[in-house]
């Protein structure tokens, strides 16, 4: 048992945090006006923590009250990118290639007798491109392990549009990307996730939700702390590279980090447009408006990536109005620094 406890602790990843720069030059000061701005904090709007890295350093670090360094926060739908970018480790490693078919992957007894066309059309580049077509999205019933089959049903659902025809937002792609990531590498995905990134990156501390067949929810469900999901942003950054080595093909970060496909501006008729939503989506990530790339889950987690600036934003938050708040990171940070 001892051997065990002893190995377990070998393995864990190590914490390592990143390095800290006092004396940047930049005027952080006015990026307190997220956590002051009365239009922003209050009871349904609450700026949980901010870590702002300038050419990889951190700049500047806040906790509210209620939160704190130490804490793991809900990512959401922010856990997408670190599942796309599992794929991408996967095809790093030659397990699987964007253009596979997703049938390739599941056996008679998952799949229906007879797939229909546009199941047999659906590729991996589908599913990380929110472009399959599939009708539903049974986010809720996995979450509440509702549904003890996520994966059966998914693949036997029916299509609202022919794979690749258009964008449509679904985190049921991201959970059968999890699910893909299982079989070909015969880990679950946080097992993946933790080896081929965590470890190396330092990050010790988190958690990943499982559905009711086992495997990580991949769309959503990944517990980090803000500055861990900074490091995410980081990685993006170095092009894949961390501390010297190179965790993700630079390849895969550059495909993963461009519009792949754009989205309708009329997906939710009655809402207004927001124009960070409809400015393009690369693999399982979103580009902003003034052109930066940000991991992106609900109600505010996000880490906006900037080559231009050299800068990483991450936040934690809660809001209902996630364009207005991601506005004012932009005015209040990214457009100061």
């Amino acid at each position: 048992m001892l051997a065990a406890v002893l190995c377990m602790a070998a393995c864990a990843p190590k914490e390592a945090h990143l390095p800290r720069n006092n004396d940047s030059g930049v005027n952080t000061a006015a990026f307190d006006q997220l956590f002051l701005d009365a239009n922003l904090v209050g009871s349904t709007n609450e700026m949980h923590g901010v870590v702002v890295l300038k050419d990889g350093a951190v700049i500047y670090e806040r906790y509210d009250e209620g939160h704190s360094a130490d804490v793991k926060h809900a990512l959401w739908s922010g856990s997408k990118t670190f599942t796309a970018t599992a794929v991408g480790l996967a095809a790093d490693e030659g397990l699987l290639s964007v253009n596979d078919p997703v049938i390739k992957f599941f056996d008679a007894s998952e799949l229906p007798a007879e797939p229909s066309d546009s199941l047999k059309a659906m590729t991996i580049w589908n599913l990380l491109t929110m472009s399959s077509g599939f009708r539903h999205d049974i986010l809720g019933e996995t979450e509440a392990l509702a549904v003890k089959n996520p994966t059966y049903y998914m693949l036997h659902d029916s299509f609202s549009f022919y794979p690749g025809e258009m964008f449509s937002y679904n985190s049921m792609n991201t959970y059968l990307l999890s699910v893909i990531v299982s079989k070909v590498t015969g880990k679950k995905l946080v097992d993946y996730v933790a080896e081929k990134l965590f470890k190396p990156m330092g990050i010790s501390d988190f958690y990943w939700k499982e559905s009711a067949e086992g495997y990580n929810m991949g769309g959503w469900g990944l517990f980090l702390r803000t500055e861990d999901l900074a490091k995410m942003g980081q990685l993006f950054l170095n092009k894949g590279k961390w501390n010297g080595k190179q965790l993700v093909s630079e390849k895969w970060i550059d495909e993963a980090m461009s519009v792949q496909i754009m989205q309708p501006r009329n997906e939710r008729p009655g809402w207004p447009v927001q124009e960070d939503w409809v400015a393009g989506y690369g693999y399982q990530m979103w580009r902003c408006d003034n052109g930066t790339f940000r991991i992106d889950g609900a109600w505010g987690q996000w880490a906006v990536i900037s080559p231009e600036k050299n800068v990483v934003i991450a936040v934690n938050c809660l809001s209902q109005n996630g364009q207005a708040v991601l506005r004012y990171v932009m005015k209040d940070i990214y457009d100061k620094i």
